[in-house]
């Protein structure tokens, strides 16, 4: 154990010098380290000395460095400038020499991509201020004007091409797919040369210039040389009685306002959008002024010529009133809705119905008026009867409207022209609702024209015959169209006749004063009656047959009379004229019934040659100078003339 215990102390002995030994070579080692560590940092600091010497010395040569690289790129950018403003100098006379070539379809993409360049060219050389560069710019500008003109040309050739006059048989057909199209590659082209004619800002609401001013005038020219048959003919004076519906100015506006659409329709395929309104308007104006000049022309003329041409005036506004919405739509797209001319026509053509009401009988009332001034000489219809009857046979033929222009005139202001609106009456209307004015109106017409034809019955000598057949013709010519007129009957009794017999107004207006001058007309004849007035001869109680001297005076004195008188008014009625045979039938009935069988009575007692004829003379040609027949023949061409 002893042994183990001595071994151990050697042991740990052993150990610690052996640890000792490595202390003391640690130490060692670490005092080396330390030598070396002082060393170095004495190195470490002469580094940073010479270092901050270097410093010193590169950072003016870095500065400057780097001011020259600066100082190079800038001149290498103002040399890319100035190459780029020398491609500017020498591109304007490039493209000078491509602009002032004739322009055709074939070369406008090389033509348009040099407008382009040249455009670029302005933009860039606008920014530069070189007084070189002066010229340069204004050389680009004559090319940029030449080049706009040739644009500006090709689109007006090509518009023009595809702009021409329509069929006349195109423009009234009813369907707006009639009128052909502008060929889809033509329309490609303008639509490519306007855009690039469109590259200056254009004020929607300015006048029309340039390019713009040229589409309108030739589309405008297009549509006045389209419609200009029908604008002649609208002013063609009427010719013998207008028939309804007849006057060129209805189709002369249903064509205008297709027209007008198919503009709208073009301008908006061809045009920018914020252009249409200006283009619209300044290509249809043109025509729709035409238009308006023409329906004034023929408002004034039938203003002057209404009694047979009032019609037209009816038609007119009917048509007007009728398109009136398409006329709203039209102006609108022309931003004119406060200036409607259809609107204003409108007005104007009933201003001018209500005054042709209104002249009329102003017309009629006046006694001297100088177109009818003239009478018959043979006591036919007066031209102011037949006038004034086919004026309100026309006024039938329209009469919803005829009654709304008597109502905006107002009830009876028609008998005074100077009456303002404000003093007009309301509308004149039956127990039963119905509107009574047209027969108020038609009743003053009348009335007015039967006083006029008494005054002019007067023209004739006092007693004459004549006057009675002129009062009979007019009389009867009334009466028979108030009778034959559909419709007119009923108007002139009125809504509110009741159980009164549909011919009672005519009855005692026309039909008693045409029976009271029958009457007169017959004591004409009570001469040549009273010589055939014969008696019996009678002696000594019977029946005489041999006549006396003073007998047989007598009965020459008949026949001789008889043949004077009946003469005298063959020879003078043989002059008058009753036109319509009715009347003429009725005049001379009682000439046949009792004229003729008198005169064949009397011929029959004295000139048959029978046994029981009276024989008055021996020489009976000299005084029976007509048989019953050839009296028959001559009252029947009585009032024949013509």
């Amino acid at each position: 154990m002893a042994r183990t215990a001595a071994e151990g102390a050697r042991d740990n002995k052993t150990f610690l010098d052996e640890e000792a030994a490595e202390l003391n070579s640690l130490v060692t080692n670490l005092d080396k380290a330390n030598t070396v560590s002082t060393k170095m940092v004495g190195i470490l600091n002469s580094f940073d000395t010479r270092l901050a010497s270097l410093e010193s010395s590169v950072l003016p040569i870095h500065k400057s460095t780097q001011s020259l690289t600066r100082l190079a790129g800038n001149m290498n950018q103002t040399v890319a400038a100035l190459e780029s403003i020398l491609t500017y100098f020498d591109l304007a006379s490039q493209e000078e020499a491509i602009v002032s070539k004739p322009l055709s379809e074939q070369n406008l993409q090389t033509y348009l991509q040099s407008i382009g360049r040249i455009r670029e060219s302005l933009r860039a050389m606008g920014s530069i201020k070189l007084k070189a560069g002066d010229r340069v710019v204004q050389q680009l500008k004559r090319s940029l004007k030449v080049a706009v003109g040739q644009l500006d040309d090709l689109f007006k050739q090509l518009l023009t091409k595809h702009s021409q006059p329509l069929d006349l048989k195109i423009v009234t057909s009813s369907d707006r797919k009639d009128i052909p199209p502008v060929p889809s590659n033509a329309a490609q082209t303008l639509v490519v040369v306007a855009k690039n004619l469109a590259e200056t800002e254009l004020d929607p609401n300015a006048t029309p210039t340039g390019y713009l001013k040229s589409y309108c005038e030739i589309r405008a020219n297009c549509m006045i040389k389209s419609l200009s048959p029908l604008h002649q003919s609208s002013l063609v004076e009427l010719k013998g009685v207008y028939d309804k519906g007849s006057t060129p100015f209805i189709p002369y506006t249903t064509s205008l306002l297709k027209l007008c659409r198919n503009e709208a329709d073009l301008a908006d395929t061809l045009l920018d959008p914020k252009l249409l309104s200006l283009a619209f308007m300044g290509s249809i104006m043109p025509p729709i002024e035409q238009w308006v000049e023409t329906g004034k022309t023929i408002s004034r003329r039938v203003r002057k010529t209404y009694i047979s041409e009032v019609g037209i005036l009816f038609d007119v506004i009917e048509s007007l009133e009728s398109s009136m919405n398409t006329f709203e739509s039209v102006f609108g797209l022309a931003r004119r809705q406060k200036e409607n001319d259809a609107l204003e026509l409108l007005k104007s053509y009933k201003a001018t119905a209500m005054r042709t009401f209104i002249d009329f009988i102003s017309d009629l009332r006046n006694l001297n008026n100088p177109k009818y001034q003239a009478m018959p000489l043979d006591g036919t219809v007066h031209q102011l009867t037949s006038d004034t009857l086919n004026y309100i046979k026309r006024l039938m033929t329209y009469q919803p409207m005829v009654e709304s222009i008597l109502n905006m005139i107002g009830d009876g202001n028609w008998n005074n022209p100077d009456t303002g609106s404000q003093n007009r009456r309301s509308q004149a209307t039956s127990r039963g609702g119905r509107s009574i004015i047209l027969q108020r109106y038609f009743a003053d017409v009348l009335e007015a024209l039967v006083q006029n034809i008494d005054s002019k019955s007067k023209f004739y000598k006092k007693g004459q015959s004549l006057t009675q057949l002129f009062l009979l013709n007019n009389y009867f010519y009334i009466s028979k169209s108030v009778r034959t007129t559909p419709g007119l009957l009923d108007v002139i009794n009125g809504p509110d006749a009741g159980s009164q017999s549909p011919a009672s107004l005519t009855s005692v207006v026309y039909e008693k004063p045409l029976k009271q001058n029958v009457d007169l007309y017959q004591d004409n004849w009570k001469v040549c009656v009273e010589h055939l007035m014969d008696v019996t001869y009678v002696q000594d109680g019977g029946v005489q047959h041999v006549l006396n001297s003073n007998q047989r005076q007598m009965v020459k004195d008949k026949f001789k009379n008889f043949n004077h008188d009946f003469d005298e008014l063959w020879k003078t009625q043989k002059q008058y004229s009753i036109p319509d045979m009715d009347l003429r039938a009725m005049v001379l009935k009682d000439v046949h019934q009792v004229l003729i069988p008198m005169y064949e009575k009397f011929l029959n007692k004295y000139a048959s040659g029978g046994n029981n004829a009276y024989e008055f003379t021996k020489n009976v040609q000299k005084y029976i100078r007509y048989d019953v027949s050839m009296v028959k023949d001559m009252v029947n061409q009585f009032f024949t003339s013509t």
